[in-house]
C-alpha cells in the first residue's frame, strides 16, 4: 500500500515559497506605499533626533490597503536605524481584535518585554505601572501599533488609549517612552473621543486609498518572483487577478485569489497557473468577510454566527431572532458548548453587528409583533457555515 502523504509531498509543486503569499508576510519593498512611508519617517524622525520626545499617528483605509503591511516595515527600519545610533528603540505591533480587551492587551506588550511576568493576577492599571518601570529601567521607548484600534474603541471606549497617551504626565517634563500608531478603517470613531485625545491624533493622519488595478498588478508580480518558481504564472494571468480585485481595491483579496489559484492548479497536477484556476479561486472566496477576523472570533460568537448561516441557508433573506436561538441551542449542544442567557445572546450578536458580518433591524409589516430580523449582508450563508464549520473543527 503506497503511503499517500509521502506521495503527496514527493510531488513537485509550483510554489518556491508560499508563504510570501500570507497575509501575515510583510515584504521589504511596499509598492505604492513610499509617500506613506516617508511621511511616517519625517514624523517619527524626532524620536530619534531627541529622544525622549514621541509621536503618534493614526493610519486609516479599507480592508487590504497596505496598513499593516506599512506600520510594520516602518516599524522595522526605524528600530534598525535606532540600534545603529545607540538607542534602544522597540517596534510592538498589537492586534486589538485578537487581544481583545485591554488588559490583555496590556499582558501582551508586558510579556514581550519580561515573558517571565504572568499573564494573569494584575490589574490593567499595574500592568500599565509596570510597563513604565520597565522602559525608565531598561531606557527604553516603544513605539505601540494598536492595529484594528476601532474595534476596541468600540468595544471598551478610550480609556486605554488616554492612558498610555498620558503614562508619563505625572512627571514635569518627564522623557515620554511611548509613541502610538493606530490602524483604523476609518475616522468615524474620533467625533466621540475626548478632545485631549483628538488633538494629540489628529495632526498625524495618514489615509490610505484603495489600490488600483495598475497597482495592484505590480504588487502581485512582486509576489509572484518570491513565491512561485519562474514560469509557473504568466504577466497575462497576473493582470487578470488584478482586474478582479481592482473593483475592491483590496491587496489581501489579490493575494488570496492568487494563492488559492496556485493550489488549485497543484491540485490538478497543473505546471503552471491558468484563468480557469483564478476563475476557480475566485469563486471559492467572498472579498467582504476576511477569513481572519472569522478565526479571531471567541468559540461562542463562531457557534452563533453557525446558527445564524444555518437560519438563512433556507434562501430567506431575513431570520428572526427567536429562529436563530432555536437553532443556536442545537448548535451549542452539537458542539458541547452551554448555551448562553437572554442578556449574553444579545451581546453576542450585537458584537457581530460591530463588526459588520450580520445586520438586524426591527419587523415591519407582514410579521406579527416586533422582532428583530437577522441577515448577512456581504456572504453567502452557505460559505459562512462552511468557513464556520472548519473553524469549529478543533474544538
Amino acid at each position: 500500500m503506497s503511503n499517500i502523504v509521502e506521495d503527496e509531498l514527493s510531488r513537485p509543486s509550483i510554489f518556491r515559497d508560499e508563504s510570501k503569499l500570507s497575509i501575515d508576510y510583510v515584504p521589504e519593498h511596499l509598492p505604492h506605499r513610499e509617500n506613506e512611508l516617508k511621511q511616517l519617517a519625517s514624523i517619527f524622525r524626532v524620536i530619534l533626533e531627541k529622544p525622549g520626545n514621541c509621536q503618534r499617528v493614526i493610519i486609516t483605509g479599507n480592508v487590504g490597503t497596505g496598513k499593516t503591511a506599512l506600520a510594520k516595515n516602518f516599524g522595522n527600519q526605524i528600530t534598525t536605524i535606532a540600534s545603529k545610533r545607540g538607542i534602544n528603540l522597540q517596534y510592538n505591533h498589537i492586534n486589538c481584535r485578537r487581544e481583545r480587551a485591554s488588559f490583555t492587551i496590556l499582558s501582551r506588550v508586558v510579556q514581550i518585554f519580561n515573558p517571565s511576568i504572568p499573564r494573569r493576577g494584575f490589574s490593567t492599571e499595574e500592568l500599565l505601572q509596570i510597563m513604565k518601570e520597565i522602559l525608565e529601567e531598561e531606557d527604553m521607548h516603544i513605539i505601540l501599533t494598536l492595529d484594528e484600534l476601532d474595534f476596541l474603541l468600540r468595544r471598551e471606549g478610550e480609556e486605554l488609549l488616554y492612558s498610555l497617551i498620558r503614562l508619563f504626565d505625572e512627571q514635569l517634563n518627564a522623557v515620554q517612552r511611548i509613541s502610538i500608531i493606530g490602524i483604523m478603517r476609518s475616522e468615524a470613531l474620533f467625533r466621540g473621543l475626548d478632545s485631549s485625545i483628538i488633538s494629540s491624533l489628529q495632526q498625524n493622519i495618514i489615509r490610505l486609498k484603495e489600490y488600483s488595478a495598475s497597482q495592484l498588478e505590480t504588487i502581485l508580480a512582486e509576489r509572484v518572483k518570491e513565491a512561485f518558481y519562474l514560469g509557473t504564472i504568466t504577466n497575462e494571468e497576473i493582470t487578470f487577478i488584478a482586474e478582479i480585485a481592482a473593483k475592491q481595491g483590496d491587496a489581501r483579496y489579490a493575494l488570496e485569489i492568487l494563492w488559492r489559484a496556485g493550489k488549485i492548479a497543484e491540485s490538478q497536477s497543473k505546471m503552471r497557473v491558468l484563468p480557469e484556476h483564478i476563475r476557480k479561486a475566485k469563486s471559492d472566496i467572498h472579498p467582504v468577510v476576511r477569513k481572519d477576523a472569522l478565526r479571531d472570533l471567541p468559540v461562542q460568537q463562531k457557534v452563533l454566527l453557525l446558527a445564524v448561516s444555518r437560519a438563512l441557508n433556507t434562501e430567506k433573506a431575513y431570520a428572526t431572532t427567536s429562529e436563530v436561538k432555536r437553532i443556536y441551542r442545537i448548535v451549542c449542544e452539537e458542539y458541547n458548548v452551554r448555551p448562553r442567557r437572554h442578556t449574553q445572546f444579545w451581546e453576542y450578536l450585537n458584537e457581530l453587528v460591530k463588526q459588520g458580518i450580520i445586520t438586524t433591524k426591527i419587523s415591519g409589516e407582514g410579521i406579527k409583533g416586533k422582532t428583530t430580523l437577522i441577515s448577512l449582508p456581504d456572504i453567502p450563508a452557505s460559505i459562512l457555515e462552511q468557513e464556520i464549520l472548519n473553524l469549529l473543527g478543533g474544538v
